[in-house]
């Protein structure tokens, strides 16, 4: 009898999850209704720092205004990687803002290696600054690019990021960064960010992060990582996580990809994966969320309505 009452039990969560999910409208990682187009160049040219920003936009053909999603890449890439991600977006009405940071192989001087890269801390700096920068542009993207009038939503702004771009998402949610020369530990936080997805984030000990980094942590976060997902240092993935777990509870959730390599979240090899899939529904049912104020979306994330996609897809946790 108990365990007919537990079968019982479990059926009718799996229905409510599936129910949930049919709600918000995306159970499966399809395209949206929107036809994306694409900006391949735009220079933005910063006065205060004397540099030039290079960015690629995603953006539906449809009446605005939307969101703006600010997408940070990782080291080395640029502007013209992660289009999975910023087409898949800009198809379920969102406009998807690509910079090529300074350490942009593609599209920069840069020719250091990786790991150049990542103990820059001229970027620890100039990478959040980026994405205020262009937040501040908004007004003027929209002249240089006619396209663009009228879809910018400036009061619902989202920054994501991989890698190296997900310490830049971090940096503008709220974490502090302690650069080599500062006697104390520098915000970059930008309160117009509504929220932010951090994919294969770093822990405390690289890259000027430490225990204290998160401790005032306040903007919505989805953090993402894969089971294989191991650190610059052969770090354990769930090192990754430590963003999540430091940073105060309130509109966090996690979720640890099964299988998930570091450069699952990457394309446009990984981009038929299954946690690539996984990605793209998760991230986008945030943005509904938070940045679209999406009930359905909200409760989709709560009850963890990516299993109706794939029951074993992930682990979750939120607070």
């Amino acid at each position: 009898m108990l365990l007919a009452k537990r079968r019982n039990l479990i059926a009718f969560l799996i229905l409510c999850a599936t129910l949930l999910s049919a709600e918000w409208g995306q159970s499966k990682p399809d395209d949206g209704s929107y036809k994306v187009l694409t900006v391949e160049r735009v220079v933005l040219h910063d006065s205060k720092r004397s540099k030039d920003l290079l960015l690629k936009i995603y953006y539906p053909d449809g009446t605005g205004p939307f969101p703006v999603i600010i997408f940070s890449h990782g080291a080395l890439a640029s502007k013209d990687d992660y289009s999975g991600l910023g087409r898949y977006w800009a198809s379920h009405g969102y406009v998807s803002i690509h910079p090529s940071h300074s350490d942009s192989v593609a599209d920069s001087n840069f020719r250091g290696t990786l790991l150049d890269a990542i103990l820059d801390a001229h970027a620890w700096e100039n990478r959040p600054r980026d994405i205020s920068f262009i937040i501040d542009s908004l007004t003027k993207l929209q002249e240089v690019v006619p396209g663009l009038r009228g879809k910018l939503d400036r009061t619902r702004i989202g920054v994501g990021g991989h890698s190296f771009g997900a310490f830049t998402a971090g940096a503008i949610g709220g974490a502090t960064v302690l650069l080599p020369d500062r006697d104390k530990a520098q915000s970059f936080y930008d309160k117009r960010v509504k929220a932010v997805v951090m994919l294969s984030p770093q822990g405390e000990g690289e890259m000027g992060l430490t225990a204290r980094s998160w401790d005032n942590f306040r903007t919505p976060m989805l953090l993402m990582i894969g089971s294989k997902d191991f650190g610059p240092r052969r770090q354990a993935p769930a090192w990754r996580t430590v963003p999540f777990h430091q940073a105060p509870a309130g509109d966090k959730y996690e979720v640890e990809l099964a299988g998930g390599t570091h450069m699952v979240f990457a394309g446009p090899t990984t981009i038929k994966t299954h946690p690539f899939q996984c990605t793209r529904l998760q991230t986008t049912a945030f943005w509904d969320a938070y940045l679209k104020g999406d009930p359905a979306a909200k409760q989709y994330l709560k009850s963890h309505g990516l299993q109706t996609y794939s029951p074993n897809a992930a682990i979750f946790d939120q607070k």
